[in-house]
């Protein structure tokens, strides 16, 4: 099973990429490789006798070793790498429901996938998508991430907020008001008070450290896997697992110790996440 807390990842590696369904959907099939959470690749006259393919090429060979295909509707499909223009399937694979064989599933029924597994160093990726979770449906994806895991935290820090944002622009008339709303955009604040400093748990503040000095974007996943119970009774919005954000630190860092004894807790204020490009 997926273990952990909260996951970091390097942003996606196919942002750059090119992407073709030969089938059908050519149309559409780059909106997977952005990150805009409102298009999608949608195939065109499909049923679950067809076998939709995607194949995704990157701008060169990458290294990766997590997968995720978000707001996605297959329920019989299967993922593979190439490898000197052979079809290869991933191995020691782990994904939301345990180790698998191999990016396969014949009886998917959640609105997102993921997979760990040993990393590979690839140029291009194929999806197959035969059958879907309502018979004879439209196969679509919202997105598909390929990256690398840059850290999962051990500990649990204080998320103090999701901040959904739609840029409202309010404009007065006679005697009402005309809304006017944008695309989401997503803000993340998380505190690490009275977090303890033991081997343990100070990789956690490591990863945050990392993340501070990272020039390029990073894709946080608050879930880290985990859904429905035990570990949520209600899933709101930014802890589902379709919610990947590609984000950037946007505060100063406040560190020290609690009442500046050394072997205490270290208190890491407010770090604030927000959406980026």
């Amino acid at each position: 099973m997926i273990t952990g807390g909260i996951k970091f990842f390097d942003r996606s590696k196919i942002l750059d990429a090119t992407a073709s369904a030969p089938i059908s959907g050519d149309a559409s099939v780059t909106n997977l490789l952005n990150a805009n959470r409102e298009t999608f690749y949608r195939s065109v006259g499909s049923t679950d006798l067809i076998t939709e393919e995607i194949e995704i090429v990157f701008s060169e060979d990458r290294p990766i070793d997590r997968l995720f295909l978000i707001d996605f509707n297959g329920k019989n499909f299967n993922v593979q790498y190439d490898v000197s223009g052979v079809w290869t399937d991933f191995a020691n694979v782990i994904d939301l429901d345990g180790s698998q064989a191999t990016v396969t599933e014949t009886a998917y029924a959640r609105d997102t996938y993921y997979a760990e597994f040993d990393q590979v160093t690839t140029g291009k990726i194929r999806i197959q998508i035969t059958e879907t979770q309502v018979a004879n449906a439209q196969k679509y994806i919202n997105q598909v991430i390929v990256t690398t895991e840059k850290a999962t935290l051990v500990g649990y820090p204080e998320i103090k907020d999701i901040l959904s944002d739609r840029r409202l622009r309010v404009k007065k008339t006679l005697n009402k008001n005309s809304v006017q709303k944008s695309l989401e955009v997503v803000t993340i604040n998380l505190a690490f008070k009275n977090y303890p400093s033991s081997s343990v748990y100070n990789v956690d503040i490591d990863a945050m450290l990392d993340l501070h000095d990272s020039e390029d974007n990073f894709l946080v996943w608050l879930c880290g896997g985990r859904f429905d119970s035990p570990y949520f009774r209600y899933t709101i919005r930014g802890f589902r697992l379709q919610d990947v954000y590609e984000m950037q630190v946007a505060s100063a860092y406040k560190l020290g110790y609690r009442d500046n004894i050394y072997t205490n807790p270290i208190n890491l204020a407010t770090i604030k996440l927000i959406e980026a490009i």
